[in-house]
């Protein structure tokens, strides 16, 4: 089989324990593209972040963003995007403000970063990033996803849970290890992204590798014609592909292109 497209998560699959792209992945992410595979990080960040590791490598990539509520091509052109709910949109921000949560709202330009407290960079932020104390007054109108980083065990996640069915919520693991909760509109996941990329580039899925490491990463997984999960992946995850690489620490990524271009 050959292969066209390769769909990347970002934490715990290309960025290592440190949050970097190693040299040797860098080199065989440079190979496939030269190879003509076209690699699309599918991830749960919003779009300007998603192609940043990408856009540091001289790599024009297209893009699984949001996870999957934001699909667009390697010109960044806008191929599909799903929002949340309107009425969901108002209950997070609220919930998010009273809860004192963590969180990254995206909205087709940029994402909201709500924290308690304004991060000393906030002066300098990038026009596709904005710091946040409060939710109030943020245009969600396009909401497409939200990483929300409740503690553990907190009770408020009781009222967030009250909407499954209604959106689709998956839990996903940051680089360095901690858990957060991905949300985005009813049906929509880094699946339904793969083959909405695939759809509008004439790729057949069975032509694609997806390749990550958490549970937000199975959907596409199982529509990829390879799925793959790292080493250090979850149990679930683990289970869900047809094989293991390393662990992006031990370069995983460069070790399947390798065997892919021979």
């Amino acid at each position: 089989m050959r292969y066209r497209l390769i769909a990347i998560d970002l934490d715990g699959t290309l960025l290592n324990s440190r949050g970097v792209v190693s040299p040797a992945t860098a080199s065989a992410l440079q190979r496939a593209a030269e190879a003509g595979i076209l690699l699309a990080p599918a991830t749960a960040r919003w779009y300007q972040a998603a192609v940043r590791p990408f856009e540091a490598l001289g790599l024009n990539v297209a893009a699984i963003a949001s996870a999957g509520a934001d699909v667009r091509g390697a010109a960044g052109e806008v191929l599909e995007q799903q929002p949340l709910p309107a009425d969901f949109a108002r209950f997070i921000a609220e919930l998010c403000d009273r809860a004192g949560w963590q969180a990254t709202l995206a909205i087709p330009q940029k994402a909201y970063r709500r924290a308690n407290e304004l991060p000393p960079w906030a002066a300098n932020a990038p026009e596709w990033i904005q710091p946040i104390t409060n939710l109030r007054d943020a245009d969600l109108s396009t909401l497409l996803s939200v990483l929300a980083e409740p503690p553990p065990g907190d009770p408020h996640i009781a009222e967030l849970e009250a909407w499954r069915g209604r959106i689709s919520m998956h839990s996903a693991v940051a680089f360095n290890g901690d858990g957060m909760i991905t949300l985005t509109a009813q049906g929509v996941d880094k699946g339904s992204g793969l083959l909405a990329l695939c759809a509008s580039l004439g790729i057949d899925p069975a032509e694609a590798i997806a390749i990550g490491d958490s549970e937000v990463d199975i959907p596409m997984l199982k529509l990829a014609g390879l799925g793959v999960c790292m080493e250090s992946g979850t149990e679930e995850t683990r289970a869900a592909a047809d094989r293991l690489i390393p662990s992006p620490d031990d370069d995983g990524i460069a070790v399947l292109i390798d065997e892919l271009l021979g």
